[in-house]
């Protein structure tokens, strides 16, 4: 009975592809077989290893920015760039109520930390949302993206940190702005449990990565072995 409504549910309204909105072959498809394949992991070899920035130089060591900083993350990268079906998939994720999409979001983050050659971690921490944000989604979307690729590599998600009270979105400033925040209202809850730990940091999308940063060096006083940071997403320029 369940599959001949639902087969007569997708006969009346069939489903479509999350992004471009063509239908889709299988109900169970998020997207269509040519916007699938612009689900394509980013190359790490393309990118500077410790900023993933496209800016750079097959190569060399690191580039132009990273040479004149400090970095915080032993490695840093993404999935994806910020554009077609995973920047729709995100949206969907952070605006759109869905937060089930995490699941599949989650294997995609998973498989590039393994095409990176990365270890595997023994803590994931998601990177802590904004209050008045949670309050309007019921959901933290970089909790639900850290632990779905627990799941998926049998690792531990702790939310070891959090924002105080008063802290704002950044999602409307640019990105002079971005970078001119102070780490202040993020915190470690409790240092103990990424002590001595390879610790992977995980968030949606990392767009000056100023967040990313300010969370690194918040970890950074935990005493972790080593700090990774995994976004599902890249702005680009």
């Amino acid at each position: 009975m369940y599959k001949l409504l639902r087969s007569a549910l997708n006969l009346l309204y069939p489903p479509h592809c999350l992004h471009c909105k063509d239908p889709v072959v299988d109900e169970d498809h998020l997207f269509c077989a040519g916007c699938l394949t612009l689900l394509t992991l980013i190359e790490p070899k393309e990118r500077c290893p410790y900023c993933f920035s496209p800016d750079y130089t097959p190569g060399k060591g690191v580039c132009g920015h990273c040479s004149k900083t400090q970095p915080v993350f032993h490695r840093l990268a993404a999935a994806f760039d910020y554009v077609g079906p995973a920047a729709t998939l995100m949206k969907a994720l952070k605006y759109g109520d869905q937060p089930y999409l995490a699941k599949g979001a989650g294997a995609y983050l998973a498989a590039q930390l393994l095409q990176l050659g990365w270890p595997i971690p023994e803590v994931i921490v998601p990177v802590p949302v904004v209050l008045t944000h949670w309050l309007e989604r019921g959901y933290n979307q970089s909790s639900l993206l850290a632990e779905s690729v627990g799941e998926v590599l049998s690792v531990p998600m702790l939310e070891v940190l959090a924002r105080k009270c008063g802290d704002f979105s950044q999602a409307a400033l640019s990105s002079e702005q971005r970078r001119g925040l102070t780490g202040q209202k993020i915190y470690l809850k409790k240092k103990g449990e990424v002590q001595d730990k390879v610790v992977l940091l995980i968030d949606d999308v990392m767009t000056t990565g100023t967040t990313m940063r300010r969370c690194g060096e918040v970890l950074s006083d935990g005493c972790p072995t080593k700090i990774y940071g995994l976004t599902f997403c890249r702005a680009i320029k």
